[in-house]
């Protein structure tokens, strides 16, 4: 039997890969390079304090021990400073200033006093102390020193406040009293208030034989006249300042017053006013009225800074019993007194001059026995014709208690 033919089945063929065609390389894209930005170097400039700041500050700050300071030599520390000390003092001293000034006006030493803050100079005459002062004044403004006044000046410098004042040989000399006791046991000062208004009465006060002081109000019809005439007789001028009293408005104490409600500035302004109202400088200056603007620490304090600049003195009249004005007067450095007696604040059933002539002699006589019992005393009385007539035979009779009569600037400290 024929065997029999295998038929074989085909391997089943495996599917035929596909052909891969070969891709080309894809083309490279390549990024335009930006153009290079180069720095300025203005920004160089800027940038590299700022590193060497922050290099600072990392080193100062780190808790490292930084480098010691390279000290400066010694011999540099001592010549340079000194130097430099003296000059800024021999700039700005007053009284240094002062002695330069009179060096070069051939004026000697021997008539400059310097006490303290207070500066004197002696002058030949009233005339030639006026001279003095405007020469001065002008000297110690080219020196870029702050000075201000016109007669008495106030001159600051870098350690104090000075006050320049002027004398002169009085052009008067007052008659010697005919009754005098061979030794004093006290003193007594009499100022006569409120003139200014009349210069009859003014001209027989400048008659009294003992030294009295004339407080003249400014800008009174006859205050110039008055106060030419109180230092022609050789007697004391005081400018006898206007303040607020607590009758205001009902009672006006008149023009150049003080008030309560002025800020300093005008207290300055006005003050200034009221002393070159006068053709000279006073002697000092007491209050007029004032009963309530002399019971403010504060203003009197304002008020007394600025009466400063023109005299060394003032008085507290002592219109209130409240008064703080001469503890003031005393904190400002000033040469202070204060009234003890009133003499001729009229009282009812004084109507003819005797009457009142009568009551002032008491009133004096009171004064003068508070002087024995004191050592001083200072009375006020005003430009009335009881009152100036009555002081003569009064001073007379006081002088033989054993009490001189003095001007009120000797009573004075």
């Amino acid at each position: 039997m024929p065997p029999k033919k295998t038929t074989r089945k085909p391997a089943a063929r495996k599917p035929a890969a596909k052909k891969t065609t070969a891709r080309k390389p894809a083309k490279r894209q390549y990024r335009k390079k930006k153009p290079d930005r180069k720095i300025p170097i203005s920004a160089l400039f800027a940038v590299i304090p700022l590193i060497l700041l922050s290099a600072f500050i990392i080193l100062r700050f780190s808790g490292g021990t930084s480098p010691e300071p390279v000290k400066a030599q010694p011999e540099f520390v001592i010549k340079e400073i000194p130097q430099t000390v003296i000059k800024k003092i021999e700039k700005n001293s007053v009284p240094d200033t002062v002695k330069l000034f009179l060096f070069e006006k051939n004026i000697k030493n021997t008539r400059l006093d310097i006490s303290g803050s207070s500066i004197s100079i002696a002058a030949d005459s009233q005339k030639t102390a006026a001279e003095l002062a405007g020469d001065l004044k002008q000297y110690l403004i080219d020196q870029k020193i702050t000075v201000d006044g016109y007669k008495v000046l106030t001159a600051e410098d870098s350690e104090k406040i000075y006050n320049i004042s002027f004398k002169y040989p009085e052009p008067v000399t007052k008659k010697t009293p005919k009754a005098a006791a061979k030794s004093y046991r006290a003193k007594l000062a009499v100022v006569i208030d409120d003139c200014g208004y009349s210069l009859p009465l003014a001209r027989e006060l400048a008659e009294v034989r003992y030294p009295v002081t004339f407080a003249v109000i400014p800008f009174t019809p006859h205050g110039k006249e008055t106060a030419s005439l109180a230092k022609k007789s050789g007697n004391t001028f005081f400018i006898h300042f206007p303040m607020q009293p607590k009758s205001y408005p009902k009672f006006d104490p008149g023009k150049g017053a003080l008030f309560l409600n002025m800020p300093e500035t005008i207290i300055q302004a006005v003050t200034k006013a009221n002393f070159e109202y006068f053709p000279m400088a006073p002697d000092g200056a007491n209050n007029h009225t004032g009963s309530a603007f002399t019971e403010s620490g504060e203003k009197m304090a304002q008020a007394l800074g600025a009466i400063k600049k023109y005299t060394p003195r003032f008085m507290d009249s002592y219109t209130s019993g409240s008064s703080v004005a001469f503890d003031e007067c005393q904190k400002a450095g000033m040469e202070c007194a204060v009234n003890n007696v009133f003499l001729d604040n009229e009282e009812p059933g004084l109507v003819t001059v005797t009457d009142k002539r009568n009551h002032v002699h008491s009133q004096l006589i009171v004064a003068a026995k508070k002087a024995l019992s004191k050592g001083s005393a200072i009375a006020i009385g005003h430009l009335k014709k009881g009152t100036v007539s009555a002081l003569n035979n009064s001073f007379d009779e006081i002088e033989r208690m054993g009490v001189q009569i003095v001007p009120v600037t000797e009573l004075m400290n």
